[in-house]
């Protein structure tokens, strides 16, 4: 895309003028220095720009199309469409970028179809109004991408594009589907990916939504003030670690936290468990490793309270290690050893008191294990009733 030096530029002109002798076309397309000026300009019929190089930056300002618009493969160096009125299909399939691309408070009536197209820098789609299908599958956004306060009236296909900027859908509405998960283009599954921070604040998501098998490379997406639809699918999500930085943890654990509290309002038990054990993630680090301790615990013998096998398995490891210390030490038989144990770890249902075993020992240390196991065995039942409840969905 750089420009041509001027004994380049007239020896194009000059190329250029014997073939359009040649061929009898008065036809030129507006340009001068500044750039390619359609603005305001109204396309009564079918417009075709297909795989057309801009070199120069192109002004479609308030242009007209009343029929078809045709910008398939096209490359732009620098596009401005700010307030275009698209009326019938608008094709910009595998089109280029190069520099920004500016389509703020355009209009498209029919299908928008951007589909594999890339935008190298900066592209703005800020108030624009996308009255029906839109897709953008397998698009690359390069740069900064702005959707601040779009409207999406019919289904919104974003999935399989590549955010590697900041995207900002704030204040965005989608009234249909809308699809920011994976997709199959050209027999190959690709995933919605979110290099930079992501921001949905104040969006408002009307119809199902899916982040299926999404990736969120540089923290969770922010939905402050959104409102999801009940249908809006987590499954498969790719995370970013969780930051060392207290000071981007802190935005962590915010975003997480709002996440959490809209699954709550939407009646999503798992979702909602999910979000709360990401948030528990972050408070972790935030804490420090001394007073973030209780958390890793939780986390290493019961999943964040996600599972109930991890705290079973534990009980078990609790009552062998007993039983072994008994055995060897106390002189007892091993079953006798073993009842001892299991009564010791299972002391909140009374076991020892019914079937009268007794810590009858003069060693200490055999005591003392007695009353680990008495406190951890209580730790562990309450975290294996705490999994069996969100296994079930049980409140």
């Amino acid at each position: 895309m750089t420009p041509f030096s001027p004994e380049e530029l007239r020896e194009v002109s000059a190329a250029f003028a014997e073939r359009r002798r040649a061929s009898g076309n008065a036809h030129e397309i507006p340009c001068n220095d500044r750039g390619i000026n359609f603005s305001n300009v109204e396309f009564e019929h079918d417009a075709s720009f297909r795989q057309y190089l801009f070199s120069r930056i192109s002004f479609f300002r308030h242009a007209a199309f009343l029929h078809s618009a045709d910008f398939g493969g096209a490359t732009f160096f620098d596009a401005d469409f700010g307030g275009a009125t698209f009326s019938s299909g608008a094709d910009f399939y595998g089109a280029t970028f190069s520099e920004g691309a500016h389509f703020s408070r355009a209009t498209f009536s029919g299908v928008a179809n951007f589909r594999s197209a890339t935008f190298s820098r900066v592209a703005y789609f800020s108030d624009t109004t996308f009255s029906r299908a839109t897709y953008f599958v397998g698009a690359a956004f390069l740069g900064k991408v702005d959707f601040h306060g779009a409207t999406f009236s019919g289904a919104a296909f974003l999935n399989g594009a590549t955010f590697s900027g900041g995207a900002d859908f704030n204040g965005a509405t989608f009234s249909g589907v809308a699809n920011f998960g994976k997709a199959i283009l050209d027999e190959w599954v690709i995933f919605t990916s979110f290099g930079e921070t992501s921001s949905f604040v104040n969006a408002e998501m009307k119809g199902e939504t899916s982040f299926e098998g999404a990736i969120f490379k540089n923290g969770p997406p922010k939905f402050f003030g959104a409102k999801l639809h009940q249908g809006t699918v987590w499954r498969g999500i790719t995370w970013p670690p969780t930051p060392k930085d207290k000071d981007e943890v802190g935005a962590c654990i915010d975003a997480y936290a709002c996440l959490k509290l809209e699954m709550d309002r939407l009646k999503k038990h798992e979702d909602e468990l999910n979000f709360f054990v990401l948030e528990l993630q972050s408070r972790r680090v935030l804490a420090g490793p001394w007073r973030g301790f209780p958390i890793a615990i939780y986390g290493i013998f019961s999943d964040y309270g996600r599972s109930y096998l991890r705290p079973l398995v534990s009980l078990f490891v609790v009552m062998a290690i007993g039983a072994v210390a008994f055995w060897y030490f106390d002189a007892r038989t091993f079953g006798e050893a073993l009842g001892l144990s299991s009564a010791n770890t299972l002391s909140v249902f009374g076991f020892r008191r019914d079937f009268g075993l007794e810590i009858d020992t003069p060693l200490a240390q055999l005591k003392v294990l007695a009353a680990i196991q008495t406190i951890l065995g209580t730790i562990l039942l309450f975290l294996f009733g705490l999994g069996i409840r969100n296994r079930f969905r049980m409140k």
